[in-house]
């Protein structure tokens, strides 16, 4: 049975007085002992040994359309936070500061909402940054300013992952406050990163296994874990300084698979020539680390990469896949465009020396 864990979107049924009961909803609080789920009608909190199934569900439409056109900005951004997540986070939200500053402990959960603080030891930006995604009951200025300190205890440079509301450029609400504040207290943004979403099936196309995504001369192979030759095309090879917490990054998801791309050649070797990672939560496929080795660039083994991904999560039977390219990058965002994938929004980091 599925274990819920904070932020996933479930159906859980329980038994109560001897009947089974669905909650849908938000896992807000989970331990040991029970299952906290926010739903329509309130919080409910369930004793695990009563809980019956938990089914993972995608986050709700906001809107009538195909699921991954109307997905809000907020949840494809957590989506994505869940995919990339160090082991050092923390939620900015007055409730939480109470908590501490009243000495409460483990046992009292945490609300998770408000700011997600992520620090990974200046591994990627988005491992590093603050990601708002919910209003944290405290007045933005001196939510800056604990943002900023938090980072600093760190020995990490302040940063802020910002995001636009969908089909516009305009800032989603739980970045509207902070935003306005970031140049005076000396922020600058970098470029924008395109969240890019499709169908998986769309993106599949014909191919229904991610083996069938092989072409002449090219096979694709699925691994549940990234060996060596896959850390050092990513740039942290497993001697580095940065691959650990590099490494924390890549297999955070439960849900996780690694595609490889080989060359086959006439003596029977294989060699690497690319990779991707695939990740799976809330039933989005997030596809991620596309790296492909420049001297066979343009000849389909990204395009076969990603087809494998879209193929093996819908063969999963998930129906969305997410993407993040960079606004420079026009190779990955034809790549990505010829397989149906359109912008959602963008997301930007506001970076301080």
């Amino acid at each position: 049975m599925l274990t819920p864990r904070a932020g996933m979107r479930v159906v859980l049924r329980y038994a109560a007085d001897g009947q089974p009961t669905d909650a849908l909803g938000t896992v807000t609080a989970a331990d040991e002992a029970s299952v906290t789920v926010d739903t329509r009608r309130g919080e409910v909190t369930v004793a695990r040994a009563d809980i019956l199934l938990v089914h993972e569900v995608p986050p709700a439409p906001q809107r009538p359309g195909r699921l991954h056109e109307i997905v809000s900005p907020l949840d494809l951004r957590r989506i994505s936070a869940q995919v990339w997540l160090p082991a050092d986070i923390a939620w900015l939200h007055t409730d939480n500061l109470h908590h501490e500053a009243e000495g409460a402990g483990a046992e009292v959960p945490l609300t998770q909402t408000g700011v997600l603080l992520r620090a990974a030891g200046g591994v990627s930006t988005r491992g590093n940054s603050a990601l708002p995604l919910g209003r944290t009951g405290i007045p933005a200025a001196e939510a800056l300013e604990l943002i900023i300190r938090w980072y600093e205890q760190r020995g990490l440079p302040p940063q802020l992952q910002i995001y636009s509301a969908h089909g516009t450029s305009e800032l989603a609400e739980p970045c509207a406050e902070l935003g306005p504040l970031l140049r005076a207290a000396g922020f600058a943004p970098s470029g924008a990163t395109l969240a890019l979403t499709a169908a998986t099936r769309e993106v599949a196309g014909p191919v229904g296994r991610a083996a069938d995504a092989a072409l002449p001369g090219l096979e694709i192979v699925e691994s549940e874990e990234a060996h060596a030759v896959h850390w050092t095309a990513w740039g942290h090879p497993v001697d580095s300084p940065t691959h650990e917490d590099f490494a924390r990054l890549v297999t955070s998801p439960e849900q996780h698979r690694f595609y490889s791309a080989l060359a086959l050649h006439p003596d029977g070797s294989r060699t690497l020539v690319g990779t991707v990672r695939l990740a799976i939560t809330q039933k989005w496929a997030v596809v991620s680390n596309l790296v492909v080795d420049p001297g066979v660039r343009r000849r389909g083994a990204g395009r076969a990469l990603v087809v494998a991904a879209a193929a093996a999560a819908a063969e999963r039977g998930v129906r969305s896949l997410l993407a993040e390219v960079e606004a420079d990058n026009a190779a990955s965002l034809g790549l990505f465009g010829a397989l149906g994938a359109v912008e959602h929004h963008r997301y930007w980091y506001a970076l301080r020396s």
